[in-house]
């Protein structure tokens, strides 16, 4: 009767014990174990869980997303179809410069903790289960990056309406998750996959690294001053100039001729322009990489630039899109006053969309990304008062308006060179579908024949003075410009390689040429490989050695153990430097990246 009770606790003490702890699984990169936030849950209840991660030293992981699309990124899943992830939560990463890359690397180092919010699905009832969670990563050091790995640790779940529980486990490192700022790594790693099935890996994701990368170097203050004048720059697009007469003119309708109160106009008029374009960011933040993701889906690409190739369109008179005059007038219609003001700023968006969409969007795919509620209303908010700026100084000299250039002939000129902005967008907008060597040749021709358009074929606005210099100053630029890119590129001398991928090729490559042997092993996930190929291989002095040599290529993207173990190949870049007769001369290998003057010493020796 003692030993059964002794056993019933004992397994008692297992249970509970299991229920809250789970064993740290480890390999030699890292170590990690998956916390639960609650003893029990209900069927209804967002299940927090955390991922405590431990990086050994001296490694590092690559950030749940990155700016170079060849680098794997850090990311979590689950292997249970009772249960979803609905948002994740990673740490900031940290910016690092390493000796194989020209660019700061997205990286975590040391001890980080991850943060995932899950759901339960409709058949999960009371009961206990246990979630497989999948951790996947790459593993560098400053020289070499390994090949990407998978731990995978269990959580055991309690589903329990009736033993709900308030007290709160592991609070030191769910203390350390910042569960406000969603990252939805799970989503951003399934779009990238997605996109590099059907998108070529070399370019860049619909735009929007471009614009991170551009934002992170040139500061936030240089981005919000650009911002506020690509704003500014709006006024003068032919949606947005024609309705400035109109709006000024309920300026001097509205403020029975005092200056002071015009300018109030102006103001609750930019105030209501505010809204509409700060609601637009957050809303583009909040609902995370949504936006992002269906933008790197080929057939939205293709369906954006077609919207862009009709825009250009009409502007060339193709056909014409009109406001309708109602809605342009709908803020003078029996709205007066401060709310009349607001309301016309409001409704101004909408107004001038088929114009300013473009700009709009590329700002919305930035924001969606980075899933910043505060930095979405920020940005929007910077573009409303560029865009509404010079409203107040026209409402509080409604005079002015008599000043203005009156739409006329140039205007129609303006259109045109809008209709080859818009056309270039569009075909810029394709790039990611396009092949790389067609699309550098196209872009600059492109460039080069707008621009010659706009000097010998077309002639409106002749007669305007100031724009005809405007319009010649930008075509001579766009010449310019274009002629630069399109130069022909010097054919780049560079090693010369046999591609083999087994091990009994390999060794027939070593025997075949009764030559020392060079053999580079490379990956597609490796940065430092690309750097050897783009920097070191293409030194003319080696590529000249090389001709002396059995060179040989190897791709490990996929594993292969066989060949791994038979060369000791632990992580990658590695090039080892062989002797006719096949044998390695091991000093002379190298791992990592290595710059020409130093790796050509390692072919004069094998050589000599």
């Amino acid at each position: 009767m003692l030993l059964k009770k002794v056993l019933t606790i004992s397994y008692l003490l297992t249970v509970i014990f299991f229920s809250n702890f789970s064993f740290s699984q480890k390999s030699e990169y890292l170590s990690f174990d998956v916390l639960n936030e609650r003893e029990f849950y209900s069927e209804n209840d967002t299940i927090k869980i955390a991922l405590s991660i431990s990086i050994i030293k001296p490694y590092h992981i690559n950030s749940y997303i990155v700016e170079d699309p060849t680098l794997i990124t850090t990311s979590v899943s689950i292997s249970d179809s009772n249960f979803k992830i609905i948002n994740s939560f990673f740490p900031e990463s940290k910016r690092l410069k390493f000796e194989f890359s020209d660019n700061e690397i997205d990286v975590y180092e040391g001890d980080i903790a991850v943060g995932l919010n899950l759901i339960a699905g409709d058949d999960v009832k009371t009961g206990s289960y246990k979630i497989p969670v999948v951790l996947s990563f790459q593993a560098c050091d400053d020289k070499l990056c390994y090949q990407p790995a998978s731990l995978t640790d269990t959580i055991i779940i309690n589903i329990d309406s009736e033993k709900k529980s308030t007290a709160l486990l592991n609070s030191a490192v769910f203390a350390k998750i910042d569960f406000t700022k969603p990252t939805n790594a799970d989503i951003i790693s399934e779009s990238k996959s997605s996109l590099t099935e059907n998108v070529r890996t070399d370019s860049p994701d619909a735009g929007e690294d471009q614009v991170a990368n551009w934002i992170e170097e040139k500061g936030l203050f240089v981005t919000l001053l650009l911002i506020f004048i690509g704003g500014l720059a709006l006024n003068l697009t032919p949606c947005v100039y024609p309705l400035i007469p109109i709006t000024v003119s309920f300026f001097g309708a509205q403020s029975s001729g005092t200056k002071s109160q015009s300018f109030l106009m102006g103001l609750f008029y930019v105030l209501g322009m505010s809204i509409t374009y700060s609601a637009l960011g957050v809303f583009a933040a909040l609902t995370g990489s949504l936006l992002g993701t269906a933008l790197q889906n080929p057939l939205v690409i293709i369906f954006i630039a077609l919207i862009m190739l009709t825009l250009g369109l009409s502007m060339f008179g193709l056909f014409e899109i009109r406001v309708p005059q109602s809605l342009a007038m709908m803020g003078n219609k029996n709205r007066s006053g401060y709310l009349g003001s607001v309301f016309m700023g409001l409704t101004v968006g909408f107004i001038a969309a088929p114009c300013i969409g473009p700009f709009v969007l590329s700002l919305l795919v930035y924001v969606g990304k980075i899933g910043n509620a505060f930095t979405g209303f920020l940005f929007f908010f910077v573009l409303s008062l560029g865009l509404g700026f010079p409203y107040i100084f026209l409402a509080a000299s409604s005079s002015s308006i008599g000043k203005l250039p009156r739409s006329g002939e140039w205007m129609e000129g303006v259109k045109v060179i809008f209709g080859f902005i818009l056309f270039g967008m569009a075909f810029f907008t394709l790039e990611p579908l396009i092949p790389k060597e067609i699309f550098k040749t196209a872009f600059p021709l492109y460039i080069i024949l707008a621009g010659a358009y706009l000097i010998l074929i077309d002639k409106k606005g002749k007669s305007a003075a100031i724009y005809s210099n405007i319009k010649y100053i930008i075509a001579i630029l766009a010449v310019i410009y274009g002629t630069w890119n399109l130069k022909p590129e010097g054919a780049v001398e560079e090693v010369q390689w046999e591609i083999h991928s087994s091990l009994e090729s390999i060794d027939n490559g070593i025997k075949s040429g009764n030559k020392p042997v060079m053999i580079d092993f490379y990956a597609d996930w490796c940065a430092q490989c690309k750097e050897l190929d783009e920097y070191t291989y293409t030194d003319p002095e080696i590529a000249e050695l090389s001709r002396s040599l059995t060179n040989i290529k190897v791709d490990l993207t996929k594993e292969n153990t066989e060949i791994s173990n038979r060369f000791n190949i632990k992580g990658l870049p590695v090039v080892i430097f062989m002797n006719a007769d096949g044998t390695e001369v091991k000093e002379l290998r190298v791992t990592g990246f290595e710059n020409p003057e130093e790796f050509k010493k390692k072919i004069n020796s094998i050589l000599n």
